[in-house]
């Protein structure tokens, strides 16, 4: 939550979104935003990623290149759309961490980037271990799935 309350926190809280808003205006790969990027942006500005997403989506600006490797590789349908599916070794550990992190099949994004940062594997490859488990990666933290 923001640290500001009331008044001050809703024109905090506004500044921050038209500061997104300009930042996306400005990338040069007009209408797409990578997932790296739009994560930058919420850091930069201090807001949840969700609210970056939205705003993309809110712009007509097509979120791509997941960190995860799940979209925005290429033409959507295609193979090439996203980099999981391919060989990915991992330690048992990892394994075990993600399925204990299933709820109904799915895991969130956030607990993947988590499992990653605590096992020193990257995003790619704990979002290449889910998908290899049969595992369903929800909710984005960017809302795009």
């Amino acid at each position: 939550m923001h640290p500001l309350t009331g008044r001050f926190a809703k024109q905090e809280e506004s500044m921050a979104k038209e500061t997104i808003q300009e930042l996306m205006a400005i990338y040069p790969d007009t209408g797409r935003l990578p997932c790296a990027v739009a994560h930058y942006l919420a850091a930069y500005a201090g807001i949840p990623p969700l609210d970056v997403g939205k705003a993309a989506t809110a712009a007509g600006i097509r979120l791509d290149q997941c960190q995860l490797g799940l979209f925005g590789y290429g033409r959507k349908g295609k193979s090439a759309y996203k980099i999981v599916g391919r060989k990915v070794e991992v330690s048992p550990e990892v394994l075990d961490l993600i399925t204990a992190s299933v709820k109904d099949g799915r895991i969130s994004c956030a607990r993947l980037w988590e499992i990653a940062q605590l096992t020193g594997v990257t995003k790619a490859e704990a979002g290449n271990a889910a998908d290899s488990l049969g595992i369903k990666v929800t909710p984005c933290q960017l809302g795009s799935f």
